[in-house]
């Protein structure tokens, strides 16, 4: 992925700053209907709430006009993970992962400190002959690099999408292990088949590649604690939440609690995370939303990043409403 537009000196100096402080054709949609839609077996069926169902069916037409006019590819896959409710357009269409790829990498770096084969703190020798350019803040260092931890190294490859560190992460770990890991959980259509920047690999056919229902069920899985402990998951998501100009990011209000990886490659824009929808009082807790958009074959690369806010604020907006709201449709003041 290649890094915003920003002085090096300013973008290095930010990244040391957060380091010491801390650590294609397409479908129709489909979707799932909404809870109070569904009756239990060998019931009479409930009645359906049609306001609810109109304000879903206007959600609906708005994500399909979004995606039958994107000159491309896209996909997505949205659900709260409270009702189980979703949205989904090509789901199971495998995309292009770009820099969103990095998701299973520190999951598994997590994942084998738990196990015990990694030291997190531990300083990671970096290697002058894996450098590689295209983003983050590493490859605007000379020799001597400074000495970094895996953990620091993780945030340089999440929150600043810095390849020449993912490379040093993926070495660290294994290419396979991301792989058998992935395999192990359930997420076939995940493969992480080559290093950043390695343009050979790629022409050869052997892409970094996902789809939106394998990406939204990592997060899911992680924001429920099935993956990692505790302590593990709480410092990834919040390292997300740092990752500041995402496509998702950019889609919402400022005030908007989102927590995502982003990644692209020409005519590739992906972006996937962890929306967290405001309880309807100050001491409700949030309901997650996960998000998972991609998209492929763009004429224009930055249609993809506004394709990807607008359905982001779609989703947003929905379960805001209905956060907000009674089961009648009146909406409560926040406080």
């Amino acid at each position: 992925m290649m890094a915003r537009p920003a002085a090096a000196g300013a973008i290095a100096a930010a990244a040391l700053a957060l380091l010491a402080g801390g650590v294609a054709a397409t479908t129709p949609p489909t979707v799932a209907a909404p809870p109070d839609a569904a009756a239990p077996a060998g019931e009479r069926p409930a009645a359906v709430d049609l306001k609810r169902r109109d304000l879903r069916s206007a959600t609906e037409t708005t994500l399909a006009r979004l995606s039958d006019g994107l000159a491309g590819a896209g996909g997505y896959l949205i659900r709260d993970l409270g009702t189980g409710e979703t949205f989904a357009r090509n789901a199971d269409v495998v995309f292009p992962a770009a820099s969103s790829i990095k998701l299973p990498i520190i999951i598994e770096l997590y994942k084998r400190a738990e196990e015990g084969g990694i030291d997190l703190d531990a300083p990671v020798p970096i290697e002058p002959k894996a450098r590689v350019e295209g983003g983050g803040v590493l490859e605007k260092f000379a020799e001597p690099y400074p000495v970094l931890s895996a953990a620091q190294l993780a945030v340089l490859m999440m929150d600043f999408s810095d390849n020449f560190a993912t490379n040093v992460l993926i070495d660290r770990i294994g290419l396979e292990r991301v792989g058998r890991r992935l395999a192990r959980w359930g997420f076939d259509d995940t493969l992480l088949r080559r290093r950043m920047m390695d343009t050979a690999a790629a022409r050869a056919g052997r892409e970094n590649v996902t789809t939106p229902r394998d990406m939204a069920g990592l997060l899911e899985k992680l924001q429920r604690g099935e993956l990692l402990n505790p302590e593990h998951t709480r410092r990834i998501i919040a390292i997300m939440k740092r990752n500041a100009g995402t496509w998702i990011k950019r889609g919402l209000p400022a005030t908007a609690e989102v927590a995502d990886k982003e990644g692209d490659l020409d005519g590739v824009r992906c972006d996937s995370g962890l929306l967290f929808v405001p309880g309807p009082g100050p001491s409700d807790p949030p309901r997650p939303v996960v998000i998972s958009v991609m998209t492929a074959y763009l004429a224009d690369d930055e249609a993809g990043v506004v394709y990807i806010g607008a359905v982001a604020r779609a989703a947003h907006d929905y379960f805001l409403t209905l956060s907000r709201s009674t089961e009648y449709g009146r909406r409560l003041p926040a406080d």
